[in-house]
């Protein structure tokens, strides 16, 4: 238990910081002994007193519930591998394949990089790869066509990304039980 405790007379004020346990404390293994010190500072001429005690050291048993899945004797599967046998045996066939939310996300990328990447090398007039001559009659219609059709198609793709990406999150809170 540590003690703090504020005393003033007329003026000048003796403040007792005491620890006191039971107990001697050890700390890194080396033995504590309760010490109290004393401090001597100016105030205004009032009286004052302060008491601090520390709680039990004792921890109360906690309200929380433990889900009959995380019990040690328990040999329920946990929400998220509930479905594993169902899922083994045959769902693929029944839900069809669907694109992971990264492959878009990916293609999104590229296709950003290649419409933003037509509208620099029409700007500067120097081919990159230098299959096209910019003096080319054919040079100015195909980056257009990167450019307008790429930068709305990163658009779309980044869009399904974010749906699918949402569509799997839900499908794992299902699975988990949260909705």
């Amino acid at each position: 238990m540590a003690a703090i405790s504020f005393s003033s007379l007329s003026g000048a004020s003796v403040t007792q910081i005491q620890h006191a346990s039971l107990h001697p404390t050890t700390i890194f293994g080396v033995s504590q002994q309760p010490r109290v010190f004393y401090a001597k500072r100016k105030s205004a001429h009032r009286f004052v007193v302060v008491g601090v005690t520390q709680g039990s050291a004792e921890s109360s048993k906690s309200d929380e519930k433990i889900p009959s899945w995380a019990k040690p004797d328990s040999d329920e599967p946990p929400p998220w591998a509930r479905d594993e046998a169902n899922k083994n045996r045959g769902s693929f066939a029944q839900q069809g394949f669907e694109i992971p939310f990264y492959a878009y996300l990916l293609a999104s990328a590229i296709t950003a990089i290649a419409a933003i990447g037509s509208i620099f090398e029409y700007v500067n007039q120097r081919p990159v790869f230098g299959v096209l001559s910019s003096d080319s009659i054919l040079y100015a219609p195909l980056l257009g066509f990167f450019v307008f059709t790429g930068i709305p198609s990163a658009g779309l793709l980044w869009f399904k990304a974010v749906q699918a990406a949402n569509k799997e999150a839900e499908e794992q809170d299902k699975r988990d039980g949260y909705l």
